[in-house]
């Protein structure tokens, strides 16, 4: 798979995070701190997701998802963002095209010096 996809179909999860909406300017800063973790999110979301899948039952699975959250808000703080952070751009990300732009500018950057 195309990491623009893969990073195309995670950024719809992100999307479908709900949080306040904020009239704050989002900085290049706070985008490539937002790529960052977003992109470390889709790498645990991809470890993760067989895990759950193939879990003998839905007590474990549970367990797998807690922990694949766990490591998830580690690599949004590790990225230098706060969960309410993360959330409000990725719920500004849905009404502001523009900023989507931007987000997709730096993943595609990332994406082409790997």
């Amino acid at each position: 798979m195309k990491p623009t996809a893969i990073y195309s179909a995670a950024l719809a999860l992100a999307l479908a995070v709900s949080s306040a909406f904020a009239e704050t300017a989002v900085s290049d800063a706070q985008l490539q701190k937002f790529a960052d973790a977003y992109r470390s999110i889709v790498v645990l979301s991809q470890e993760y997701a067989p895990k759950i899948k193939t879990a003998a039952d839905a007590a474990a699975a549970e367990a797998i998802n807690v922990e694949a959250q766990a490591k998830m808000l580690s690599a949004v703080q590790g990225a230098g963002l706060s969960k309410e952070q993360y959330q409000e751009i990725a719920t500004k990300l849905r009404s502001d095209p523009e900023l989507l732009q931007r987000v997709n500018e730096i993943l595609q950057k990332t994406a082409a010096a790997q």
